[in-house]
């Protein structure tokens, strides 16, 4: 796996997990500033061909 792929994947979970943590908190702006943030990493992966969505207990160099 490239570095970028790796760096690409491991932004979507840090962003994913704090848009968690802010949804049960309710923090609305936080979610939508998250939200947007997420979008952008999703937008940059499908145009370089990553696949950022996988199983957390996947090993990530097994996924394509």
């Amino acid at each position: 796996m490239s570095e970028f792929a790796a760096e690409l994947r491991a932004r979507v979970d840090d962003v994913d997990a704090e848009l968690g943590l802010m949804r049960e908190a309710f923090d609305d702006h936080a979610i939508e500033v998250l939200s947007g943030r997420l979008e952008n990493l999703l937008r940059i992966a499908d145009r370089h061909g990553i696949d950022v969505r996988y199983a957390a207990d996947a090993p990530a160099d097994e996924v394509a």
